[in-house]
């Protein structure tokens, strides 16, 4: 299991695509990106986008580990949350005025990895985190937000949208 600090490094560490001309099909309900880093090659990580009736967007980094993975960080929107209801000492301050918070699908929320709880476990409303995309309205909105993701994991690499065709 990773420490909180172990999780901020491998979040902090500059990422690349394996495949540089691999495109986000927005038409797909699942889009996989694969992505390593140069600065410490002894991790990989996949980056997530999904959309399906219930949940309009969600977009994750996991960190794979032998043949299982770990997620590191998750947006989603129109997906309902429930936070755990204890405290352990392993929670940052800035989680613990979510202590059992229950996220409506109606609230963006942004998944973080803390220490000593199912992974992704903890959410946090988007709208008190510094992520600039704060909601989706539109299709332009679902660029800004892998954009904005992408900045957030540190992913270096030109990203390639395909929009969907509505």
């Amino acid at each position: 299991m990773l420490t909180n600090e172990e999780a901020e490094y491998l979040l902090n560490l500059d990422k690349s695509l394996s495949d540089p001309n691999q495109v986000i099909d927005l038409s797909n309900k699942k889009n996989r990106l694969d992505l390593l880093s140069h600065q410490d090659s002894e991790y990989n990580f996949w980056v997530e986008i999904t959309s399906n009736q219930k949940i309009i967007l969600k977009t994750s980094i996991h960190h794979l580990e032998s043949n299982s993975f770990i997620g590191l960080l998750r947006i989603d929107f129109k997906g309902g949350h429930h936070n755990p209801p204890t405290i352990k000492n392993t929670l940052p301050e800035y989680l613990k005025p979510y202590v059992d918070k229950w996220f409506e699908p109606n609230e963006p929320h942004m998944h973080i990895f803390v220490e000593g709880y199912k992974p992704l476990a903890w959410a946090i409303p988007l709208a008190d985190t510094d992520f600039p995309t704060k909601d989706i309205t539109d299709t332009s909105d679902l660029n800004d937000l892998i954009v904005n993701f992408a900045k957030k994991i540190n992913l270096n690499s030109q990203i390639n949208i395909q929009q969907a065709i509505l």
